[in-house]
């Protein structure tokens, strides 16, 4: 008898190991235009924590930190005469300027003169 409870035992505690391994994960690739992606997804809520201090890639886009004028949402930016905005969302981060900024309506992004 105490063997077919340990064989029990241990066949169900295996067994939650098992169950716990997760199936084969579909990776996708990123979206070219990853504010489009965004959009669909009705995500406007960006995740910076902290102002860009060095050059960046978005140079040419117009986020350069010595332009920088702290956080606050899209549509406050243009109004006050902001051209470009940083946004990071679900760990990666896109600059967009120009009229765009007032249009995507993002929150919590960093805004630059």
């Amino acid at each position: 008898m105490q063997l077919v409870q340990l064989v029990a035992v241990t066949f169900f505690f295996f067994a939650g190991f098992v169950a716990a391994i997760p199936g084969p994960v579909e990776m996708r690739s990123p979206e070219n235009d990853i504010s489009e992606l965004l959009e669909s997804r009705g995500t406007i809520h960006c995740a910076n924590v902290a102002k860009i201090k060095r050059p960046t890639r978005y140079e040419k886009e117009g986020c350069i930190p010595e332009r920088s004028r702290g956080f606050g949402p899209a549509h406050n930016c243009f109004n006050k005469g902001g051209r470009a905005y940083l946004c990071v969302q679900g760990g990666q981060s896109f600059c967009i300027h120009g009229s765009s900024v007032k249009k995507n309506n993002y929150e919590n992004g960093e805004c630059f003169m």
